[in-house]
């Protein structure tokens, strides 16, 4: 990856890049005191335009980006995070109807063409995008978290066939992050490899929720991507 040095960088992302964390005595969501990406640009020494939005979806995130960069919101690079909420499920809609047939918020190939896009986007107007794999995430504890006391977890595990299908799917979501940075030759911040690699990553890391990450989780994701930018651009 190439020395950030003092460029702009404009983050595209969801609740994950946001910094929001699960309070557990408020049993609401809450933003972290420092985000990853404050972390991440003290390291780096970079201004951060930070456009993420919570529960944002990758189709969203394009069309926010067109509207902020015609507006004049714009950097040198733009992280772009997206996946956690396009591969989502109407639960409700399961529980009702387990033996229907559902589909993910932002189904696959759907989501794979507004990354695509989004980097398209970004070359076309010489900006240098960079993607980010997704944290893994706990599947038990998620089920717990979205089943609650309203929905049936006899009929969601019925249409799931196992609870570890949710990590699998959002697994392959992450797949398709690094398949575009493939596709496109374009540099990959590999935060899901740095998360497996940590011992007690689920348990220390990951809010009540299953999904987002702590206070410390958030630090984890700040430090780590400014060691993975560090140890690029000694590569270089």
């Amino acid at each position: 990856m190439e020395a950030l040095g003092r460029e702009k960088v404009v983050i595209w992302g969801d609740s994950l890049a946001k910094g929001v964390i699960w309070n557990d005595l408020r049993k609401r969501h809450a933003y972290s005191k420092t985000t990853a990406a404050e972390i991440a640009a003290d390291r780096l020494n970079i201004e951060i335009i930070n456009r993420s939005k919570f529960g944002c979806t990758a189709p969203e995130g394009m069309e926010i980006m067109e509207r902020d960069m015609a507006s004049g919101i714009t950097g040198t690079t733009a992280l772009i995070e997206f996946g956690g909420n396009d591969c989502n499920f109407d639960w409700a809609a399961v529980s009702e109807r387990p033996d229907a047939e559902h589909v993910s918020v932002t189904p696959p190939e759907k989501y794979l063409a507004s990354m695509r896009a989004m980097v398209q986007w970004l070359l076309q107007r010489n900006v240098r995008p960079v993607l980010m794999t997704l944290p893994p995430i706990d599947a038990e504890r998620y089920f717990r978290f979205l089943v609650g006391t309203r929905l049936n977890p006899k009929h969601i595990l019925h249409w799931l066939g196992d609870v570890q299908q949710i990590y699998r799917y959002q697994e392959m979501y992450s797949m398709l992050v690094e398949r575009v940075a493939r596709e496109f030759s374009i540099e990959l911040i590999d935060l899901r490899q740095k998360c497996l690699e940590y011992h007690g990553f689920v348990k220390k890391m990951l809010c009540e929720d299953g999904l987002h990450l702590t206070e410390e989780g958030q630090r984890f994701m700040g430090e780590t991507i400014a060691d993975l930018v560090e140890s690029n651009e000694q590569l270089q």
